[in-house]
């Protein structure tokens, strides 16, 4: 397994997973300037990359992530002045998720706070441990409780009512109620959530690049457009693209391969 480290984010490929492991667990993995150009730099060149089929985004030590570093960000005088100026940085790593042409896999486990929930909503899928919980917190810190795209996730995810009571209040959610309401996939042992994200990765990874790509595109705009028939005219022309290309010929001769020999 390659790994490259740095000071703020780890990253490592096992295979076509690509592993971004977010690492400032003395401050429970919270964001700063330093932490926030990491992944920004990590997305963007993930769009260049033809080897990487799907991404792991996971937290180091007990927590995912709990939004910005107050601790630092009161110390230096600059959260005010960076909201007050509109944190683009901080935002745009959402929009180059969804801009990443993997597939991403977010591994929520401890704290997922603040800007940190808004990071694994960005994700395509959420892996929870049962340690894990989640809250808006905005509001909390005297700001607006609708922030880095979470009001349009969170709504669409787990419903208004209870969207908005937890975006009201700053209200935490733990991981087994989260998973009822939809919010996240499903609920494993701490102990197993590594390797449990690890294998879902790799049963993504089976797949060709085109199609995993393809997938994400489409759902991200049939989720956007009012109109069926926009989903129904982009999915025709990602199996059209699938056919030439020949993925469409070779995973159906291995399909009847495999069934032939049951």
């Amino acid at each position: 397994m390659a790994k490259q480290t740095d000071e703020v984010l780890q990253v490592e490929r096992d295979g076509p997973v690509t592993i971004a492991t977010i690492n400032r667990p003395h401050r429970r993995n919270a964001l700063n300037g330093e932490l926030t150009d990491a992944l920004l730099a990590f997305f963007r060149a993930q769009r260049r990359d033809r080897e990487s089929k799907v991404i792991i985004l996971r937290g180091s030590g007990d927590h995912f992530c709990v939004g910005a570093d107050l601790i630092d960000a009161a110390s230096e005088g600059s959260l005010s002045d960076g909201i007050d100026q509109g944190d683009w940085s901080v935002t745009e790593v959402t929009r180059d998720m969804r801009a990443c042409p993997q597939p991403i896999v977010a591994l929520a486990n401890g704290a997922v706070a603040g800007g940190g929930m808004a990071y694994a909503l960005a994700a395509d899928i959420i892996l929870a441990s049962d340690t894990a919980f989640f809250c808006t917190a905005f509001m909390d810190i005297g700001l607006s409780g609708t922030e880095l795209g979470v009001s349009w996730r969170l709504q669409r995810t787990m419903g208004l009512s209870l969207a908005r009571e937890l975006i009201f209040t700053s209200g935490r959610i733990a991981a087994q109620d989260a998973a009822n309401a939809g919010l996240v996939s499903r609920v494993v042992p701490a102990a197993e959530l590594q390797a449990e994200g690890l294998a879902l990765a790799q049963r993504m990874a089976r797949y060709t690049q085109d199609a995993l790509r393809l997938t994400k595109r489409n759902l991200d705009i049939a989720l956007q457009s009012p109109l069926i028939e926009v989903a129904i005219e982009l999915e025709e022309r990602s199996q059209m693209r699938c056919v030439a290309k020949g993925d469409f010929s070779v995973a159906l001769a291995e399909f009847n391969a495999r069934h032939a020999k049951s």
